[in-house]
């Protein structure tokens, strides 16, 4: 008798009968695909998620225009179209950005929690389809008589089932729906860390030029006190000036060179820092040199409170994030509804691979089964969703309202920065012309050092104040520009995408 494997079933009798049989199988699985598009679409019936107005997601309170413009000083900007950044008209500040928002850990992250969330969104869009699966085996059997030899046979099985859930009540779909709001509500959220971590990255530059600045003046100043060292001791053996003098001035030297130390130590860290945020362990000299603030221009195009809920990626995220949840709602509604499932199946099997064909069978099934008494579970399970979109609907508003607040910061922070700044630097005038005066006096013997020592401590504070007043005007105005969001990382994106990065 000649023997089969798995491998050599290729006669052209077994081919045939199998044809047959997978085509009867197939007919069977048509059927069943066939119910199951039509079941729905003849009863009609699909629970869909409760609807709710943008007005009704947003506080009662929500403003009209900021408060600190009207509607046609909010619109009378400068304009933000394009990288945010750019506005500081920096090369530097654009090479360190690139690769921020290409190399850093948390952007990649992000990367990676959206394909997460695509292949989700897949999975749950494949319990639409049929499932078919199939099967097949092998096994050998001895059998024993008495004053006979044992004799072995070989058994084959193979089978083919196919099952698939009639979407009734939309409870496949709500689910699928609601991993697409979730993985549209990842790609806002993609956005949103583009988005930190630039505003990270320009507020440590920032910083970093800060502190350079600082200690320029810092190294200005020694070198402008030790002169004048030099000068009280030329003075001493002429009787112009006293020890009490000399020891004064060498105090004020060795505290500036004190204050010197912790600004060198800190504009390591911020370069540190700044590597980090590209995603490095440090950076080469050259892509850190500016020593001197950037120009910042006009405000940008405010626009309305409203204009928020469609700039801001967080916002988007907060409302994408709601959607899935109140879609979940519909699944478990629907989880408490009957389901009708078709399954069919095809088997075959015999103790020769000849013989199969003739043991064929197959069944085609619909079952449709619903909870009877589950202890309030499903129920519960109801509740608890939509509590969870009752959460979601206070994260969003939270998120709104945190958004427009923080326009309105940092448009207030600005304005407090633009006019301390605009007050420092008329005192930084009068300490100027006092100081000459103090010198003067001293010079000419009318008047202690003291008092000389004491206008060139305040005219350099009044330095050190008006290079911190304008580090907060540029970090207020990157606040702003992260607070009103904006098209500009999708603007990004195609860029990225044209020049094949």
């Amino acid at each position: 008798m000649p023997t089969f494997t798995p491998y050599n079933l290729t006669k052209t009798a077994f081919m045939g009968s199998t044809f047959c049989t997978m085509f009867r199988i197939k007919n069977i699985l048509l059927l069943g695909l066939l119910l199951g598009l039509l079941l729905p679409a003849c009863t009609g019936i699909g629970l869909q998620p409760e609807k709710t107005t943008v007005k009704e997601r947003l506080p009662a309170d929500f403003p009209q225009v900021y408060s600190l413009y009207t509607e046609d000083e909010a619109l009378s900007g400068e304009g933000s179209a394009g990288l945010w950044w750019e506005s500081l008209q920096s090369p530097e500040l654009n090479r360190l950005m690139q690769l921020a928002l290409t190399e850093n850990f948390s952007v990649l992250s992000a990367l990676s929690r959206i394909e997460q969330a695509r292949y989700k969104a897949l999975k749950a869009e494949s319990w639409l389809y049929p499932e078919l699966g199939g099967g097949a085996g092998v096994g050998t059997q001895k059998l024993k008589h008495k004053g006979r030899d044992s004799v072995s046979t070989d058994e084959w099985l193979l089978g083919l089932n196919a099952s698939y859930e009639v979407d009734l009540w939309g409870r496949v779909r709500a689910v699928r729906s609601s991993e697409d709001e979730k993985f549209a509500a990842t790609r806002e959220e993609f956005k949103a860390a583009r988005l930190s971590v630039s505003g990270a990255l320009t507020e440590t530059w920032i910083g970093l030029i800060e502190n350079r600045e600082h200690q320029d003046l810092l190294e200005q100043q020694i070198a402008l006190q030790k002169k004048l060292l030099q000068l009280i001791i030329l003075r001493f053996p002429l009787g112009k000036a006293t020890a009490l003098d000399i020891y004064q001035q060498q105090q004020v030297i060795e505290k500036l060179q004190g204050t010197l130390i912790p600004m060198v130590n800190n504009q390591a860290i911020l370069q540190r820092r700044v590597a980090f945020l590209c995603g490095r362990t440090q950076l080469e000299e050259t892509f850190l040199e500016t020593r001197r603030f950037p120009d910042v221009n006009e405000l940008p195009t405010l626009g309305l409170p409203a204009d928020l809920l469609a700039a801001r990626p967080d916002i988007k995220a907060a409302g994408l994030r709601l959607k899935a949840t109140e879609w979940e709602v519909v699944a478990a509604r629907a989880d408490r509804l009957p389901a009708l499932r078709l399954t069919a199946s095809g088997r075959t099997f015999g103790d020769d691979a000849g013989s199969i064909i003739d043991n064929w069978f197959y069944n085609l099934a619909a079952n449709l089964a619903g909870p009877i008494f589950d202890g309030g579970r499903r129920r519960a399970e109801v509740e608890r969703v939509r509590a969870v979109a009752d959460e979601r609907l206070q994260k969003y508003r939270e998120v709104v309202v945190n958004a427009v607040i923080e326009v309105e910061d940092a448009l207030t922070l600005e304005q407090d920065a633009v006019e301390s700044l605009a007050s420092i630097q008329k005192q930084s005038d009068l300490a100027r012309r006092t100081l000459r005066e103090a010198r003067r006096r001293y010079l000419n013997g009318s008047s202690d050092f003291i008092n000389v020592l004491k206008e060139e401590l305040n005219s350099l504070q009044l330095d050190h104040d008006i290079i911190s007043q304008e580090g907060r005007i540029i970090t207020a105005r990157i606040n702003l520009y992260l607070a009103l969001g904006g098209s500009w990382m999708d603007d990004f994106n195609k860029e990225r995408d044209e020049n094949g990065k």
